[in-house]
């Protein structure tokens, strides 16, 4: 089934739906309050009517033997005169009668006086007064029930008011039987009309549905043609729908997807930027950005920092302050991610890595020692070139930890920072600011240390106090040769 189809009959489904249900809902409120009405009127009837009995006489009857007496005729009469007055065309009574408690059981009602002429309808003194709808009649009140019930008759609402006798007992219940068969027939004229509008509206709606979904189906044919073409490779390809609605809004975005995939390799080079080669092919090959959402996973972290940086940039002037650094953190980004690193910030002169973000890398803290070696070897030959140009020199020092951290994107939604917190990140800062205090180049934390024993000669230089610790924290110094060329990679004997 076609688009436009299915859109042209959810349309109309719709409009019928909504139309019917909220006809639906003028029909029975016009009904409710109808019978609302009635339920009024069948109450005024039946108090009105207490009121014309004599409940001293009514208490002289007991057995049908007593309906040839005159007692009886006059309250007969009386249930008459007050059945006739109420047979209108905005009321009719059909039934009008009194109960009373049978003489052998008080809990069970027996018929008093019944106002109907027809020998075969009437109910005689005496008589076990049976509900249809078995809820018992609440005896010296006055109500109109207002549940409806059905016999053999038709569908009635009934209304009971209590006769008292002249000491103030109530000695019976006079019952009002209003019949609903003329309320029917008043209602089935707004059931029709109702009905007639609902056919209207489906009509228009059909109509109106037809329309739309012409408007709807010819810029999604646009878009259609126009994505084939661009999935097929052609780039330049964009879409002609000039409208200020959604659809517009749409033509527009695929316009701009069409441009973003022209951009894709330059996208791909900028972050090739900030995470090494390998991890920005598994990243593209994934088609997402693994633990961008934020999760606690192993990292190692390394902070690197220029000493005496600020006494350098007041000597130089800014271009070569800025020639120098550029220089600088050019070698360094490339140790970086040939060891697998990823960089989180530049921080001012300094460097913050993360190994085993956003990618697991089981070698990480191997791989941050080692980068560290290479990043203080490439200081050392950026110096021996810097001394033959005239230039100043710089060291650095490095602080290394491994732990727990929470990685994730951090930021707000109009700007994120792909980047890891928490106290491992912070001991890892705390180590390369006490590269100066302990006169190391590379420090470690004994959770680095721990994972790379045997693999580097390392020496035991001390115990640092982290705020927020209540033990210190052991440090390593990682030794290693100056010369790029040395061999770094075989272990070396571990000091402790």
């Amino acid at each position: 089934m076609r688009y436009r189809t299915r859109l042209l009959l959810t349309f109309l489904l719709f409009i019928l739906g909504i139309n019917g249900l909220s006809l639906a809902m003028q029909y029975q409120l016009a009904r409710r309050t109808m019978y609302d009405s009635l339920r009024a009127k069948a109450l005024s009837v039946a108090a009105t009517t207490a009121t014309l009995i004599d409940g001293d006489l009514h208490s002289q009857l007991h057995t049908r033997d007593d309906e040839n007496t005159p007692a009886y005729h006059q309250l007969e009469a009386a249930l008459r005169r007050a059945r006739d007055a109420n047979r209108r065309d905005d009321t009719y009574i059909k039934w009008v009668y009194t109960l009373m408690p049978a003489p052998e059981n008080p809990n069970v009602l027996v018929f008093g006086v019944d106002a109907e002429e027809s020998f075969a309808d009437k109910s005689h003194v005496g008589e076990v007064y049976r509900r249809i709808n078995g809820t018992p009649v609440r005896y010296g009140e006055v109500y109109a029930e207002t549940d409806l019930h059905e016999d053999a008759w038709g569908t009635w609402l009934s209304a009971y008011a209590p006769v008292k006798d002249s000491a103030g007992r109530t000695v019976c219940v006079v019952g009002v039987d209003y019949s609903l068969q003329r309320v029917t027939l008043k209602m089935r004229p707004l059931f029709i009309g109702l009905l007639l509008s609902l056919c209207v509206g489906a009509l228009l709606g059909v109509i109106v549905a037809g329309a739309s979904a012409t408007q709807v189906s010819r810029p999604l044919l646009a878009l259609r043609q126009a994505v084939e073409s661009i999935g097929a490779g052609k780039l330049d390809t964009r879409v002609e729908i000039k409208r200020e609605d959604e659809f517009g809004a749409v033509g527009r975005a695929v316009n701009a997807m069409a441009e973003g995939l022209q951009e894709r390799e330059t996208v791909k080079t900028a972050f090739a930027r900030y995470v090494s080669g390998q991890v920005l092919e598994t990243v593209l090959s994934s088609g997402q950005m693994p633990t961008v959402t934020g999760s606690r996973r192993r990292v190692t972290v390394l902070f690197s920092d220029i000493r005496g940086f600020t006494g350098i940039s007041e000597r130089l002037r800014p271009e070569e302050v800025v020639e120098l650094l550029n220089e600088y953190f050019e070698c360094m980004v490339d140790v970086i991610f040939r060891h697998h690193g990823t960089l989180d910030k530049f921080i001012g002169d300094g460097l913050m890595v993360m190994f085993g973000a956003p990618v697991d890398d089981p070698d990480q803290e191997e791989h941050a020692v080692r980068a560290a070696i290479e990043m203080q070897q490439e200081v050392h030959r950026l110096c021996a070139k810097w001394e033959l140009e005239g230039r100043s020199q710089i060291r650095i020092g490095i602080g290394i930890n491994s732990g727990y951290a929470i990685v994730g994107n951090i930021g707000s939604s109009k700007r994120l920072e792909f980047t890891a917190i928490g106290d491992t990140v912070n001991l890892a800062a705390r180590l390369e600011s006490a590269t100066k205090e302990l006169a190391a180049d590379i420090l470690i934390s004994e959770y680095t240390h721990d994972a790379v024993r045997g693999s580097f000669a390392t020496r035991r230089h001390g115990e640092i106090h982290v705020k927020g610790r209540t033990e210190p924290v052991v440090t390593y110094s990682v030794e290693f040769a100056p010369d790029a060329e040395s061999d770094v990679r075989e272990p070396e004997l571990v000091l402790a």
